[in-house]
């Protein structure tokens, strides 16, 4: 199985507003910004989210968007479900997928999808932007993976050298 960038995005937006459960509606610049998005694509992902009533939208200066549900009742299975079809592509294995299998029995692999699949599908139901949020929240930030976290890492970095040699008095002519 594998996420794609349409559900991390899609997850990280869900987590910032499940994060601010409590506050203000969040604009998708401030989500943008604060998550290191790209502006555009988060208005398609949040277009699909208000569809199918994750989030709701509040017009207006002091607008912005909000979990439609608590974030106990969304889990991550119904996040990637939203963004991404079906939790896997096979074709026997899960209620998604049942109808496509051409065989009258089940072949010699059938029996290890379908634990598979229930494996998949069961953690992923129980994992709740409650649950994330929280572990995000003990943790001191968000939760990344480690090539987020090494992207993040190499922009900050990027950044303090820039500074770093904006704030340096120059060789060439330099008092």
């Amino acid at each position: 199985m594998k996420i794609s960038t349409r559900s991390e995005y899609g997850i990280r937006v869900l987590l910032a507003l499940a994060r601010a459960e409590d506050q203000e509606p969040l604009s998708l610049t401030t989500i943008a910004r604060s998550e290191r998005l790209p502006h555009a694509y988060l208005e398609q992902l949040v277009a699909d989210l208000r569809r199918a009533g994750l989030v709701t939208a509040t017009r207006g200066q002091a607008g912005g968007y909000r979990l439609a549900r608590p974030p106990e009742q969304i889990s991550l299975a119904t996040a990637i479900r939203t963004l991404d079809g079906p939790l896997l592509e096979m074709p026997c294995a899960g209620v998604e997928s049942a109808e496509r299998c051409d065989r009258r029995e089940p072949c010699s692999v059938h029996e290890a999808y379908e634990r598979l699949f229930a494996s998949i599908d069961s953690t992923l139901g129980a994992t709740t932007l409650a649950e994330l949020a929280e572990q995000a929240a003990s943790a001191g930030g968000p939760p990344y993976s480690p090539d987020v976290r090494r992207r993040i890492r190499a922009a900050a970095e990027a950044t303090a050298t820039a500074q770093a040699s904006a704030q340096s008095p120059t060789v060439n002519g330099a008092s």
